[in-house]
């Protein structure tokens, strides 16, 4: 047994096993609809990178977006993500979403409504998303909405 552990040691310091994947934030403050002012919180969990493979910052996403007129959750794809300045400058998220609505939430969308759907967000410094959701809770207003902001992170 002691044989094999100074083997896994061994292997682990010469780097023959690849190094574990990173995770970063993915934050960004946005302004637009349903959410009004949200901020987005999450992370990006990048898979281990070998030496002889570029690092374009491909990752799995999951964030938590409170605002003002609601909040959403949301999975995805990274395909890619470069940094600078410690935020993520340049990139594109593919994400599924959820979406709680509460108070008044912009674009003529009712309160206390559930939605579901997917979304694309572009970063070059300032960030863009759309999106297109369907309720799935029983009340009034639109069956399918389209969501969209605009705001600085990814």
């Amino acid at each position: 047994m002691r044989a094999v552990a100074v083997s896994v040691c061994v292997l682990l310091i010469a780097g023959a096993v690849p190094a574990a994947g990173e995770v970063e934030p993915a934050l960004s403050a946005e302004i637009g609809s349903p959410l009004k002012l949200s901020a987005n919180l999450g992370i990006r969990v990048a898979p281990a990178v070998g030496e002889d493979e570029a690092d374009y910052g491909r990752g799995f996403l999951i964030q938590a977006q409170p605002g003002l007129g609601g909040i959403a959750f949301g999975v995805g794809w990274v395909p890619v993500a470069l940094p600078a300045w410690g935020t993520q400058a340049v990139g594109l998220g593919i994400k599924a979403r959820y979406l709680r609505t509460w108070g008044d939430p912009w674009g003529g969308i009712e309160p206390d409504q559930d939605y579901v759907g997917g979304e694309v967000g572009l970063a070059w410094i300032v960030k863009i998303s759309a999106g297109v959701l369907t309720r799935v809770s029983s009340g009034g207003g639109s069956k399918t909405i389209f969501t969209w902001s605009v705001g600085v992170g990814l």
